[in-house]
């Protein structure tokens, strides 16, 4: 019998590693790439905003989730790359990751889809009709028994509109069509946002820029990059004993941790959200540039006129020359219908953030579609191995009232969350709840049993992504290696001048976690 066909759309990061899961399940993948390489925004393109064609990283960026934290379940990131890598290193890995499982045969480049929908037969086989355009030529169209959508959470940028902002006489622009701070040297640019991209901008800006204006609607929590320790902070949030703790708890740790040498209320940064609760900006530079004066935080605007804008503060600023908007994404599919898959955040019901449930089958999905506080590529990877098993029948879908249910509660607790209707995941929790359905979760009492000392270094160190390679489907032998190490890796990318009788510091970290766990159990029973 004939392997079962997936049209697979796009090839980033969610791409590539849908390709390889449908192939680890016995599906025949076909993907299609608009481009001409694999890697999505992830290919620097080093277009300026006047010719830019389409998203891209900005030359100067850095991830801000840690290679341990970073990279596909079985295959690691060299042990040599520096903690936190650039998008070149990040590319190369793609590429390296596309030759190693000789993914690049199953991807149709410069490929255009011009529309996906229900084939004739839909309502008894669950096919999908995929239409596309080759190099700009005549559409053509193929039937697939499975579609995966993996174009990803970058696709279009969200950009606000004020008052009077199409009298501005300045450039407006969106931090996806940023590449270099080339077009600003020696102006007066407004950043606005208070996440990520915003904060990188606005921090390199503060270099080459006359003067630099950061507008915060809310404020944000900035998280340094660096922990306690020198640790890379995302590997220290993401241990799994945090997530045995109460929320509260987690909050009270690591809001003392980032509020320690900041003043948030002088820095015009503070919030009155909690944390976890808001926006946040990951950039170890951004302190530094608001104490230097190189940026100046200002509230949320209330209008522009022709080369200024008013806040709701009533200040002003009388000569900007540019306005750049890092706020963010909204998640469009615009080759499918609205009423198949909702653009809408308020009415979109997808089970796991993956299964649109109000299709007859369940023969469509979507990876990579939400906001990850953490690492993106492992949380796609997940996804799609859960979604390659449903469709070979692996996994059983509950009724479809319980899968209602499911996302209503994760709705309404998002929304009580941010006050808004968003999608935003912690990684470590997600993937455990979407591994126990494929299957490759370990338990802890089968690794006390088998293996006590993995079992001990997997409770106190982070959720590495070589956790649901242990045991299951599609395992790899060299996870608990890479389990093992993956505090060493940490330091060996930074580690130029080797010290000798250099203290195990990942030793230190577990005694201090023991002590602390100790005393939170004695404070507890007491």
């Amino acid at each position: 019998m004939a392997a079962k066909t997936v049209a697979v759309i796009g090839a980033g990061v969610s791409g590539l590693t849908a390709i390889k899961a449908c192939l680890e399940e016995g599906l025949e993948p076909v993907a299609f790439e608009k481009r001409s390489e694999i890697g999505g925004l992830w290919n620097y393109d080093g277009f300026e905003w006047t010719d830019s064609k389409g998203p891209s990283v900005y030359k100067s960026l850095v991830t801000n989730t840690s290679k341990e934290m970073q990279h596909f379940s079985d295959f690691p990131l060299p042990a040599d790359c520096s903690p936190y890598i650039t998008h070149q290193e990040c590319l190369k890995y793609l590429n390296d990751y596309a030759d190693h499982f000789k993914l690049r045969a199953y991807i149709n480049f410069n490929h255009v889809i011009t529309k996906i929908e229900q084939a004739s037969d839909y309502d008894v086989t669950g096919k999908w009709r995929v239409a596309y355009r080759h190099d700009g030529g005549e559409e053509q169209d193929r039937v697939f028994d499975y579609v995966m959508i993996c174009t990803g959470f970058f696709s279009e940028a969200r950009k606000p509109s004020y008052p009077g902002q199409d009298a501005f006489g300045g450039l407006i622009i969106h931090t996806n069509q940023y590449r270099t701070p080339d077009q600003f040297i020696d102006k007066n640019v407004l950043v606005v946002g208070e996440s990520f991209s915003a904060g990188d901008v606005a921090v390199e800006l503060g270099f080459h820029s006359k003067q630099v204006y950061i507008s915060m609607r809310e404020g944000c929590f900035v998280f340094p990059k660096r922990g306690e320790g020198g640790w890379p902070l995302d590997i220290l949030t993401n241990t799994r004993w945090r997530f045995h703790l109460p929320e509260w708890l987690n909050r009270f740790i690591l809001q003392r941790f980032i509020e320690r040498d900041v003043n948030y209320d002088a820095l015009g940064l503070r919030t009155k959200r909690k944390l976890f609760c808001s926006r946040a900006i990951a950039n170890d530079f951004v302190i530094n540039q608001i104490m230097h004066g190189r940026v100046r935080t200002r509230p949320a605007i209330k209008r522009f006129y022709h080369r200024g804008v008013e806040f709701v503060d009533g200040t002003t600023i009388d000569d900007l020359d540019a306005i750049v908007f890092g706020t963010g994404y909204a998640m469009k599919t615009p080759f499918i219908d609205d009423s198949l898959l909702s653009d809408d955040l308020s009415t979109r019901e997808m089970y796991k953030y993956v299964l649109p449930v109000r299709l007859k089958h369940p023969t469509l999905v979507c990876v990579g579609f939400l906001d990850v506080y953490g690492a993106l590529p492992p949380v796609s990877e997940m996804q799609a191995r859960w979604a390659a098993r449903v469709f070979t029948g692996a996994i059983s879908l509950p009724p479809l009232s319980a899968m209602l249910g499911e996302i209503e509660v994760m709705r309404k607790l998002m929304y009580d969350r941010y006050n808004k209707h968003i999608i935003g995941i912690s990684p470590v929790p997600y993937e455990d709840n979407l591994a126990a359905d494929v299957g490759c979760l370990p338990t802890a009492i089968g690794l006390l049993s088998s293996d006590p000392r993995l079992a001990v270094h997997m409770f106190l160190s982070p959720g590495v992504p070589a956790t649901y390679r242990l045991v299951g489907p599609n395992s790899w032998s060299g996870a608990r290696d890479a389990i093992m190490k993956c505090w060493e890796n940490n330091l060996t990318g930074t580690k130029g001048r080797v010290i000798e009788n250099q203290r195990n510091w990942s030793s230190v970290y577990y005694y201090v976690v023991l002590v602390s766990l100790l005393i939170l159990i004695v404070a507890y029973l007491l």
